[in-house]
């Protein structure tokens, strides 16, 4: 097995997960992948918020992060929402989340690019309703300090700018300009939005190749400058807001580009890589039945070897340290059936060599301005204990005062809590968090 295509911190493979949240994120895999965005003429023209004749607005569209799917929901309720796959008639959606085909969504009266209405029938009850919050894309593309040339669209709210902005950084894996609920948000609130392919990012199917750190921070560092010397926005109120890996790409590239006015983080890692993904894998590894002492021994021989890539050693070294316990009942559980040099691909150890050190937290502690960091209490993937101690630590440190940590209860990584009657639902206090955090200091729009 060759691992060049890493889901979350590039964990060698990913166990089955219990309950509904499994059953939505697989759905995304199988139902709703590249291949369903291809087949959209325009996938754009379906972003957007809709306030339904109930009151309640649903926003959100097309997400790729890894897998792409539609995804709608009331940010402020959170009692109506979730991931859809294109329908058999061209401008529907049917949702997939258990139980599969329990809402359907039809779109209608195209207008300037977008559609203008929604019908959502879920429940026997069919509910009607019209856009809200307009607003305009336009493709553009900036290059980065090395000279690549990155593409994406600046989202606009349709009335009177100069407008407040965020630029939007992606979390591990394949991901483009495309994020959902996470970039109409934004706009609900008076805000643009920024958002650009990942470096690298193709439709290709062949396996992902993940970027240095590094250079996706000088990324989006370059996103920030470009988007503060618009003419569209107010360079004074450009921020940024990161998601998962965007926790070790953020910090950095707001120090890199001091036009960056805040932070926003969801489950975003601060301690170093190699701490944050031994957690994110000792939870696959229990997962998948290895347990006690066995466990140590599995953790221990897979810090040892990461060790061995951050040192510079070759993959043979790595042979060397795991053949005495390919024999283990563990071993195939916890790393795969053969030595590291054939489960590893050189791209995937080199990668590892060079970013397992990286840690946020220095570079959270010199950035003056606010920072709104939301983890989830029970994150699979970002250690609770490391990174909250880590940035707090660092928040004592920072010359800002204006920084906290916020603890969502019962969270997993995806924020996703699973409910006994329906598909998954988003954690509360995260979306109704940020519109107040950044209404409170300035950040948001009109709304238009």
């Amino acid at each position: 097995m060759r691992n060049d295509d890493l889901p979350l911190f590039g964990a060698l493979h990913r166990p089955a997960r219990p309950g509904l949240v499994a059953a939505f994120l697989a759905s995304a895999a199988v139902l709703a992948g590249p291949g369903a965005a291809r087949a959209q003429v325009d996938v754009e023209r379906f972003d957007g918020s809709f306030r339904l004749v109930t009151g309640e607005v649903v926003t959100g569209g097309y997400m790729v992060e890894g897998d792409g799917f539609w995804i709608y929901m009331d940010v402020e309720g959170l009692d109506r929402g979730g991931a859809f796959r294109p329908g058999t008639t061209p401008g529907t959606f049917v949702s997939f989340a258990p139980p599969d085909g329990a809402v359907t969504l039809e779109f209608r009266a195209p207008r300037d690019g977008f559609y203008d209405s929604l019908v959502w029938r879920e429940g026997g009850r069919t509910l009607r309703g019209a856009r809200v919050h307009p607003h305009t894309s336009r493709i553009v593309s900036f290059t980065s300090a090395d000279g690549t040339r990155l593409a994406g669209r600046l989202l606009l709210p349709r009335c009177e700018g100069p407008h407040p902005a965020v630029v939007t950084v992606h979390g591990s894996g394949p991901a483009n300009r495309y994020g959902g609920t996470f970039h109409t948000f934004f706009l609900k609130h008076g805000i643009a939005v920024l958002a650009y392919d990942k470096r690298g990012y193709t439709d290709d199917p062949d396996p992902w190749r993940e970027p240095d750190l590094a250079a996706m921070s000088e990324d989006a560092a370059a996103a920030v400058r470009f988007a503060a010397g618009r003419p569209e926005v107010d360079p004074v109120r450009v921020g940024l807001w990161g998601s998962s890996q965007g926790g070790w790409v953020v910090p950095a590239a707001a120090l890199a580009a001091p036009e960056t006015a805040y932070m926003i983080l969801r489950a975003g890692a601060a301690a170093t890589h190699l701490e944050t993904i031994l957690h994110e894998i000792r939870q696959e590894v229990r997962a998948d039945g290895v347990e006690g002492m066995d466990l140590d021994h599995a953790m221990d021989l897979r810090r040892e070897a990461y060790e061995l890539a951050m040192r510079g050693a070759p993959a043979a070294a790595a042979d060397s340290l795991v053949a005495p316990y390919m024999d283990e009942p563990w071993y195939q559980t916890a790393f795969g059936d053969g030595p590291i040099s054939e489960l590893w691909s050189a791209h995937w150890w080199g990668w590892a060599g060079r970013n397992f050190r990286v840690a946020s937290a220095p570079d959270v502690a010199r950035y003056p301005g606010p920072v709104l960091w939301f983890l989830g209490e029970r994150d699979e993937a970002v250690p609770l204990i490391a990174t909250r101690a880590a940035l707090e630590r660092a928040f004592a440190a920072s010359p800002g005062e204006d920084q906290r940590v916020v603890i969502v209860e019962n969270a997993p990584h995806s924020f996703l809590i699973p409910s006994d009657d329906g598909p998954p639902r988003y954690a509360e206090g995260v979306f109704s968090g940020m519109a107040e955090w950044l209404e409170a200091r300035g950040f948001t729009g009109p709304g238009c």
